[in-house]
């Protein structure tokens, strides 16, 4: 009995979340055609939707991030990215909506606009490498927003600079989120080299191997398995350079 009003408790709690979450979206939807920054903060910025919705903002964040998936599959922009941007403000603390935005936005929405002026082979590749980095922009818009609401999460700023990497080949500006991301409260390790192998093939080798090493230093050599990795690939730094052995990292006992 009691487990059957619990069930009966939990599928009622969904329902008026559903609920919620459905009006909330038909009234923002009618008024915003396609909602961004500028028009959800003065609303949102004045806590008056999130101190209405309470303690159901997380629940209706999960049920709008539901409703994207099915904007999603019918590459609906408008309605994806508003229902996408409002999940992350009803629950801006949550990486997971943050981060798959922006490679949504980043990564798909681009494809869609092709497709949409019909298709790669009628979209000249100048036109089509325009938008991909257009898209990519926005990506890293969503990513610096949430960086922000999250304290600056290291993988949210790690996916920016792959981004950068893959659609804007902008090795420069890959590296300064790489080099925001071991700034961070837990940082993977592999951020270090991201962030020197980004310099490194931005031109900037000197830079790379200089701010790696003191990396290494100050930081990497006596976290567990990764201090050999990121030894090895400062190895190939020093060959390249053809530093002096006098100026290279003094040889280590475990080195092979």
């Amino acid at each position: 009995m009691v487990r059957g009003l619990t069930i009966v408790g939990v599928a009622v709690a969904i329902f008026i979340a559903g609920c919620f979450a459905e009006n909330s979206w038909r009234l923002v939807r009618t008024s915003i055609p396609e909602m961004g920054r500028k028009e959800i903060e003065p609303t949102l910025g004045q806590g008056v939707l999130l101190g209405i919705l309470g303690g159901l903002r997380t629940v209706i964040a999960d049920g709008t991030w539901l409703r994207s998936y099915v904007a999603w599959e019918k590459r609906d922009r408008a309605a994806c990215e508003g229902l996408m941007r409002t999940a992350c403000a009803l629950d801006p603390r949550a990486r997971y909506f943050w981060e798959n935005t922006g490679y949504v936005v980043g990564y798909d929405m681009a494809h869609w606009e092709i497709r949409r002026r019909g298709g790669y082979a009628k979209v000249s590749p100048e036109i089509q490498d325009d938008l991909f980095k257009s898209y990519a922009r926005k990506g890293l818009a969503v990513f610096e927003d949430g960086s922000k609401h999250t304290g600056g999460n290291p993988g949210i700023l790690i996916s920016a600079g792959q981004m950068a990497e893959i659609k804007l080949k902008d090795n420069l500006l890959a590296a300064s989120y790489y080099k925001r991301a071991t700034e961070s409260a837990n940082v993977p390790w592999f951020a270090y080299f991201l962030c020197a192998r980004s310099l490194w093939e931005g031109g900037q080798r000197k830079e790379a191997y200089a701010w790696y090493r003191n990396q290494w230093l100050e930081k990497l050599r006596g976290v567990g398995d990764s201090s050999p990795d990121d030894l090895e690939h400062l190895r190939y730094f020093e060959a390249e350079l053809n530093l002096p052995v006098l100026q290279r990292i003094p040889r280590q006992t475990w080195e092979k």
